[in-house]
């Protein structure tokens, strides 16, 4: 099928649509209409009587009835003494390493008055580079669950410390005195104190065994590169050296390996007006992120990801004219993909070696010994790959856990001890593991809530939330991070590692695990760096920077490739008969799954925060649940729609879950995500979705993340998604504009041509001072959602939950619109970022009787807040519907016990913005609390405001830097130069709006012959 650009249309041809209902011109589906609930008491306040009853007194005498709205009075009591270091009122930041996943980021912590309530990315770190995803950013809510414990457990009993400490050391003691042995079960562990710290563990218990488990884990990876190279790692991928980049299976702008060092590098590289822009190609068997955003998708099943690398590996040799061009494919029927088209990615590729890049996410070794050959073959070695300062980012050892659950069950282990994990909710055999857990005399868990795993423990010892802790990381080889508290421990909870030191006998008092990690980085460390004498010197700096790369790291040459030794026949068989018995399973009315990680819920550590469930998945946009994501095709052929619930099933293990119709799922191939199906997250996530991870197919002692033989069986039911994807629709008007890289090298304003010429009634506005405006560049925006997550910390955005979203009542500032180009089986996606455009004509500024919606002298569309009555008018009158109404009180309000319903949970909320009430109207400020600290600032400092000291929160959260705010009426400024492109564009310029943010074209770098 081929594309727009494909057929050489002119962008006013285009047709973009949002589901397939809008594809076909079928009538869109509506959010779910108000149940009498929704009314249930409103009261009879004038706000409430106004919003139920309709609007019909004047405007003068609303405006004049404005002045009875009064928020109620609290008292504010003064500190009777200041604490040193703080001033009320004004942030601290503290440099840490984030903990939200095993990337190991560098962050910033800003805190009020000794709380955190904001995370930014370190830009220091070579990780993060001053960015974060949205799970780092909502780590900070993390913080204050009130499911987290709030002591130790002992026979699921609180006690004391003495009580957990006595306990766990007799019976330790007591295993080692008979020979026995003991485990340890942890997630990655990249921290060298940490390390150092297991291998004391092991000495002191002679025989103790070390399992990393991680649900979704790189282990086949690992293995790959043991039996090609000689070397069991995880290498660094340098998406900042490739020019061409091929994925197949990888989403590695979503959820695999590093995803915001990978995102900055990937937006780098792309950007138009480089050199040479890099492209992308990316085959897989569901539309992830990283798809979306190829240039050239391709959508095969997931036992054809192996064949496609077979087919590029056997290309290569050819091209390069190797002795050996490996072994002879026989001719499969149907081809995974067109042959031609996997001619032109092999030529792309050999033009670029060196600067090629090949990554895959099958966690299976035969296909990553297939992607090894490719790379080799291409000279990425070294280069694009190093091997030489290998990621200790994910160390999960499938084989190494079934080999720990193989001892218990034959009762060579006495004790375990849980940390990080939960391998009684996301193992592939949980209930295998279960079973032989109940054979083990001592079970501890480290635990922060008593999960699926810790319910099993006989003493539970709860861990410090990461900005609780010290802690030190290298998640990629010689680049350190340190980990500071930024807070006092909320709760009665205890470090880990503290809590193995005192079992070892090691730990006088609570500061011994800060002299542990002062003791590994005094002489491991230390003699690393050539600036300071003094090691405390060097601590002080390295803790406030918050990171550390020895000089010698950066200089470091690498050493020569090693040759790729790796058995291809072997692996072409493997590979081949995966997908003989795939084929043979489909021929039988078979499906193949699919199994994912969501950007937000991850493998579910992170089910119980209410900010990531209910942010939107970028492709489905659905939020609250997991699903069946299944092809077009599949639906029509067997009658399914959105929210049929369905049946996933294969003999004796089923899933049920509703239908999402995906447009670029390939028929015969449904897709479901894992990290759902709680049952001891808490009150949040409890229930929320279906669990995926038992359809985890083992495959040699590796999870590889897809099955094959099921079926779906129709249960005659519905659930309705929580989606955003239909909500604020723009009813078929162009919003978004895109050309392709060759055309825009011939005119760099290609498929930007239309801009109509209007006039106005309205007078010009003065301009006095500042004028603030934003540029979003499309081709950088990535639609990770990163940005709405940090809206939603720094400006107290509500959470509504499940029902309300499919209400169409979800409260975000800032979202972001996916729309789809070209037939439903081959899609182009493109992501635009939709926030208020605070127009100069704002047609909201005209309809609203109280004036609660100004605009300033510095070009912002306010919205004031005790004006508002709720008539929702300036709602109506948006052509870009980016206003949200509190249709409830959701703070203080059972009904929405997210993150506003307790004390503990409300210390997260930033003091500089007003949580709004119920009846009022919000939307984006521009983060005008920050363009005022801005200006104090500089002000104090005496000197006038710089480009780039006032950044919004989703510009400075942006992986991709597609965001950029900034003075228009400061020249030479970058939002100028940004508005001054060519490519540069308002949404809706025919109604002039005259809004101040605007878009940059999307340019596509397609290959000329795919």
């Amino acid at each position: 099928m081929s594309s727009w650009f494909e057929k050489g249309e002119k962008m006013s041809e285009r047709r973009y649509w949002r589901s397939i209902e809008e594809m076909r011109g079928d009538p869109l589906p509506r959010p779910e209409p108000p149940g009498p609930e929704d009314f249930a008491g409103a009261g009879e306040s004038r706000r409430d009587f106004l919003k139920l009853m309709g609007f019909s007194v004047t405007a003068a005498a609303a405006a004049a009835l404005t002045g009875c709205n009064r928020i109620p009075e609290r008292q504010a009591v003064p500190l009777l003494a200041q604490p040193e270091g703080t001033l009320p009122g004004v942030e601290s930041w503290y440099a840490t390493t984030c903990g939200g996943c095993p990337s190991g980021c560098g962050l910033l912590v800003k805190t009020r008055d000794g709380r955190p309530i904001k995370v930014e990315g370190n830009p220091q770190s070579p990780l993060s580079g001053g960015a974060t995803c949205a799970v780092g950013q909502a780590t900070v809510l993390s913080l204050y669950d009130d499911q987290r414990l709030k002591g130790p457990l002992l026979h699921g009993r609180q006690a004391s410390w003495a009580e957990t400490d006595a306990f766990v050391t007799a019976r330790l003691d007591a295993i080692a005195s008979r020979g026995l042995r003991v485990a340890l079960v942890t997630e990655t562990i990249h921290s060298p104190s940490t390390r150092r710290l297991i291998e004391g563990f092991q000495r002191r218990f002679p025989g103790a065994l070390h399992a990393v488990h991680e649900p979704v884990s790189l282990a086949a990876l690992r293995h790959a590169n043991d039996l090609s190279f000689g070397r069991p790692v995880v290498p660094r991928f340098r998406f900042d050296r490739a020019r061409v980049i091929v994925g197949l299976e990888a989403d590695f702008l979503g959820a695999w390996l590093s995803p915001v060092e990978f995102a900055r590098a990937y937006a780098r590289g792309r950007r138009p007006e480089g050199a040479t822009p890099l492209r992308h190609y990316q085959f897989e068997s569901g539309l992830s992120l990283t798809g979306s955003n190829a240039d050239r998708r391709v959508a095969v099943l997931p036992s054809e990801l192996g064949v496609v690398a077979l087919a590029l590996a056997g290309r290569l040799a050819t091209r390069s004219g190797a002795a050996d061009p490996g072994p002879a494919l026989p001719k499969l029927a149907p081809p995974p993909c067109d042959p031609r088209l996997l001619d032109t990615v092999a030529d792309d590729l050999w033009r670029h070696r060196g600067e090629s890049l090949v990554v895959c996410g099958v966690n299976d070794p035969a296909v990553q010994v297939a992607v090894n050959r490719v790379n080799s073959l291409l000279g990425n070695i070294g280069h694009t790959i190093d091997l030489d300062r290998p990621s200790w980012q994910r160390q999960g050892d499938d084989g190494a856990v079934t080999a720990l659950i193989e001892a218990m069950e034959r009762g060579e282990v006495q004790g375990v001890l849980f940390w990080g994990v939960n391998p009684a909710y996301d193992h592939p055999q949980a209930g295998r593991f279960v079973r032989a857990l109940a054979k083990i005399p001592l079970k501890v868990s480290f635990a922060d809530r008593l999960d699926e795993t810790a319910g099993h423990a006989d003493a539970v010892a709860p861990d410090h939330h990461f900005l609780e802790s010290w802690g030190d990381a290298e998640p990629v080889a010689g680049s350190f991070g340190l980990r500071q508290p930024a807070i006092a421990p909320l709760f009665a909870t205890r470090a880990a590692e503290e809590s193995l030191q005192r079992w070892m006998g090691e730990a006088p008092d609570a500061l011994s695990h800060l002299g542990h990690l002062r003791e590994v980085w005094r002489s491991e460390v230390f003699p690393r760096q050539e600036r300071w004498v003094s090691f405390d010197d060097f601590w002080d700096h390295a803790l406030q920077d918050g990171v550390f790369t020895p000089p010698a790291e950066t200089d470091k040459q690498a050493a020569p490739p090693p040759a790729d030794r790796g058995d291809l026949a072997a692996a072409a068989a493997a590979i081949l008969a995966d997908h003989a018995a795939a084929r043979a399973a489909g021929g039988q009315g078979g499906l193949e799954v699919r199994l994912y990680e969501k950007i937000g819920m991850r493998d579910g550590r992170h089910a119980n925060n209410p900010w990531l469930q209910e942010l939107p998945d970028p492709v489905t946009r659905v939020t609250w649940g997991n699903y069946v994501s299944v092809a077009p095709a599949l639906a029509a052929e067997q009658g399914l729609e959105d929210g049929d619930v369905v049946l996933l099933r294969r003999g004796e293990t089923a899933l049920e879950l509703p239908v999402q119709v995906q447009p670029g799922q390939p028929k015969q191939a449904v897709s479901v995500a894992l990290g759902y199906g709680r049952t001891r997250a808490g009150k949040v996530g409890d229930g929320v979705g279906a669990n995926a991870f038992p359809l985890l197919a083992a495959a040699g002692g590796f999870s590889r993340g897809w099955t094959a033989g099921f079926h779906i069986e129709k249960t005659g039911r519905r659930q309705a998604l929580a989606a955003t994807q239909l909500h604020h629709s723009m009813e078929g008007r162009p919003i978004v504009r895109e050309a392709t890289l060759a055309d825009f090298q011939r005119n760099p304003a290609a498929g930007n041509e239309e801009h109509p010429h209007l006039q106005t009634l309205w007078a010009e506005r003065p301009q006095e001072g500042h004028h603030w405006g934003m540029a979003i560049d499309l081709n950088s925006c990535l639609g990770c959602g990163a940005c709405v997550v940090a809206c939603q910390a720094e400006n107290n955005v509500a959470v509504v939950g499940r029902d309300e979203v499919r209400r169409g009542r979800e409260m975000h500032w800032i979202r972001i619109d996916r729309y789809y180009n070209g037939p439903a089986d081959d899609p182009q996606t493109v992501y635009q970022p939709m926030m208020c455009q605070h127009c100069g004509n704002a047609p909201c500024e005209t309809v609203c009787p109280v004036l609660a919606t100004v605009h300033s002298s510095d070009g912002i569309n306010q919205q004031i807040y005790n004006r508002c009555v709720g008539t929702r008018y300036c709602a109506n009158n948006c052509p870009y519907k980016v206003r949200r109404f509190n249709w409830f009180q959701y703070a203080n309000n059972d009904r929405f016990d997210y993150a506003m319903n307790s004390d503990l949970g409300r210390m997260v909320l930033n003091p500089d913005v007003v949580v709004r009430s119920r009846g009022v109207m919000e939307k984006c400020s521009l983060c005008t609390q920050r363009i005022q600290a801005g200006k104090l600032r500089a002000e104090a400092a005496g000197r006038p405001l710089a480009d780039g000291d006032i950044r919004t929160a989703c510009q400075q959260a942006c992986p991709a830097e597609a965001i950029v705010f900034g003075d228009l009426a400061a020249a030479g400024s970058e939002v100028s130069r940004q508005q001054d492109s060519p490519r540069f564009y308002h949404v809706l310029e025919e109604l002039n709006t005259r809004p101040v943010v605007g878009y940059l074209t999307r340019v596509r770098n397609v290959p000329e012959k795919a």
